[in-house]
């Protein structure tokens, strides 16, 4: 197929919506014009099932909405999925995690190849991945690093963190617009990613019920929905405060 790269711009192909908006986030994420450009032409929106799979080593995703469970830990939005040492030889084999899709997720899937290509010829596709990484070791930090807050304060975390709004995937209409909601953990779920007991987290959600943090729910441990009434407050009691039941 002849290369359109040298051809006026009337006569190129003109790029799909979907491709534009996908090119508009890795620019957002650092990459360089061309390189964005690239990446979105070799991306495809994926949509994923509640299911557990094995990660395509091939592959890298991009969590644009909806909750993963992998390696015990529960994530959100712009978490990538996938092994993002570009610089591993290819042949090197690598586990393959699997990855719990606690409800409909929606994800960036993109040919590890591809992003391998561009990061040995184009630095501002390191950076972008180097920065990928940063995120994910800082939310990894602040959600799950061990510190003196007590388990309300770590479960409200936990919830502000997974029900998050990403500014860079809403810039770039990627991200389906859902106010004050959490969909796809249960209780248990909320658990095992703290480390604490089944009895701790339903005592605190109790709590975050009664100060009108969350809506109030029926529906028990087995709940993989959560209403957050008041995501300031929600933030406040992350923050390690810890306000009391009118």
């Amino acid at each position: 197929m002849a290369s359109t790269e040298n051809l006026p711009t009337e006569y190129r192909p003109r790029r799909g919506n979907l491709e534009v908006r996908l090119s508009r986030y890795f620019a957002t994420k650092g990459a360089g014009a061309e390189a964005a450009g690239a990446l979105a032409s070799a991306s495809i929106l994926h949509r994923h099932s509640r299911e557990g799979v094995p990660i395509d080593r091939n592959a890298v995703e991009i969590i644009v909405s909806g909750v993963a469970a992998q390696g015990g830990r529960l994530w959100g939005p712009e978490r990538w999925l996938g092994d993002l040492d570009m610089f591993r030889e290819p042949s090197v084999k690598v586990m393959r995690p699997w990855t719990e899709f606690l409800c409909t997720t929606r994800t960036i899937r993109i040919s590890r190849e591809v992003l391998r290509s561009w990061a040995m010829r184009d630095l501002s596709v390191q950076r972008m991945l180097n920065q990928a990484l940063v995120y994910q070791l800082r939310v990894h930090d602040i959600v799950y690093g061990l510190d003196s807050r007590s388990t309300t304060a770590r479960l409200a975390q936990l919830i502000h963190y997974l029900a998050h709004q990403a500014p860079d995937l809403e810039e770039a209409r990627l991200l389906p617009f859902s106010e004050g909601q959490l969909h796809g953990p249960t209780q248990k779920h909320l658990a095992i990613a703290l480390g604490v007991s089944l009895a701790s987290i339903e005592k605190s959600m109790q709590h975050l019920r009664k100060i009108g943090v969350l809506a109030s729910s029926g529906m028990g441990r087995a709940n993989r929905t959560y209403t957050i009434l008041d995501s300031d407050l929600l933030y406040t009691v992350a923050n390690g405060a810890m306000p009391m039941a009118s």
